[in-house]
């Protein structure tokens, strides 16, 4: 009979043990489908983070090429050297607001101008600087063909006074052509009538003394290239 009651404990006891150790593993095996989950997700988190970064940085890139690629870098630049020097230095720093549409830029205008007459047996010289600043606003049509608006308001000795200095006003309207040199280049050619002609003007005209039509010339350049 004791035997018996012994056995019968110990069948209980292993019934039991049974019993715990399968809980154990129906409870671990769950824990361990959690633990794949949670690391699946964290992967999959941790990859989405990655392509966000990498997208966010491709966009700043692209969005600085892009600042890049619609400045220009040009001007006005001209060299004359003789009994009559001049010296044109003219930079000008565009943007286009309106891509391949509209251009508006503006930069600082020096010039430098120098007589020499010749009396009887003594040369006399005369030399002055101008200074001022070059507005403009350039609409392309079709291709490289543009109207343009510039204002040139310049600070220069007066023609009947040189002893006195003045600020002249520009306004030149017209319209030109952008050649493309190269790929990121181009030469500017421009018509233009001042419709503020006057007497101390700094803009004589090209054909006619009395028709102020100006021919200006000039280069361009795109920074962030093609």
């Amino acid at each position: 009979m004791k035997y018996c009651q012994l056995f019968l404990l110990f069948i209980l006891l292993l019934f039991k043990s049974q019993t715990i150790q399968a809980q154990e593993e129906v409870y671990d095996k769950p824990a361990e489908i959690v633990d794949t989950i949670e690391d699946s997700n964290t992967k999959r988190d941790n990859s989405s983070k990655t392509r966000q970064q990498k997208d966010d940085a491709l966009t700043a890139l692209e969005k600085k090429k892009e600042i890049l690629n619609r400045l220009r870098i040009g001007g006005n630049f001209g060299l004359q050297f003789g009994n009559y020097t001049y010296i044109n230095i003219s930079p000008t720093v565009g943007y286009m607001v309106v891509k391949k549409r509209l251009e508006l830029g503006a930069g600082p205008i020096f010039i430098y101008q120098r007589y020499r007459y010749y009396f009887s047996y003594s040369s006399y010289a005369l030399s002055f600087f101008v200074y001022g600043a070059d507005v403009y606003a350039r609409g392309f049509l079709y291709k490289g063909l543009y109207l343009e608006a510039r204002y040139d308001p310049v600070n220069k000795p007066s023609y009947y006074n040189l002893d006195k200095r003045i600020w002249v006003q520009h306004l030149l309207l017209g319209a030109g052509y952008a050649a493309p040199i190269g790929k990121i280049g181009v030469f500017n050619i421009s018509l233009s009538y001042n419709v503020l002609d006057n007497d101390e003007s700094i803009y004589q005209g090209t054909f006619s003394d009395k028709i102020p039509l100006i021919i200006n010339m000039g280069f361009g350049f795109g920074v962030g290239g093609k």
